[in-house]
């Protein structure tokens, strides 16, 4: 196997990861948005949590490092219209994980550690955290497209 065939293997393997862990947990997020008890949420939300940690988190890490990897081994120029606004798009993913999600996050868990489940429900249903969620799905669905298609 070539050296792009192996650098593209690793980046899609990478990417599978990735999405699928995202997927995951905007699934299981999505559950315990719906859930009508506290036992249901906790479990939606912890499985939720494994799916980011286990592939999402870790497949995250791998795209960022096989992107630049497969760039390279293909020729592709770092400037070309599509890498840049893909990049931009994927890096809006990790940006909002640690500056907007992990802080509700704690407050989600810390309502349903008290046993609060009115609060972690409101903090789940709250319109501005499901648009951003939406808008996020938007990007990564955008990121996808551009990685396939390559237009230009």
């Amino acid at each position: 196997m070539d050296a792009q065939r192996l650098a593209l293997l690793a980046h899609i393997f990478a990417v599978l990861a990735f999405v699928s862990g995202y997927v995951g947990t905007n699934v299981m997020t999505e559950v315990a948005r719906r859930a009508d008890t506290l036992d249901g949420r906790r479990m939606a939300l912890a499985t939720a949590g494994h799916f980011d940690r286990w592939l999402n988190g870790r497949g995250g890490t791998a795209v960022i490092l096989t992107g630049p990897i497969t760039l390279l081994a293909f020729g592709y120029s770092v400037t070309a219209p599509w890498i840049v606004v893909s990049t931009a798009l994927f890096l809006i993913v990790p940006v909002l994980g640690g500056a907007y999600w992990a802080p509700r996050a704690r407050r989600i868990d810390a309502a349903i550690a008290a046993g609060d489940d009115e609060a972690a429900a409101r903090l789940l249903r709250a319109r501005r955290n499901v648009a951003i969620s939406r808008l996020e799905n938007t990007a990564l669905a955008l990121v996808v497209v551009l990685m396939v298609v390559r237009p230009g």
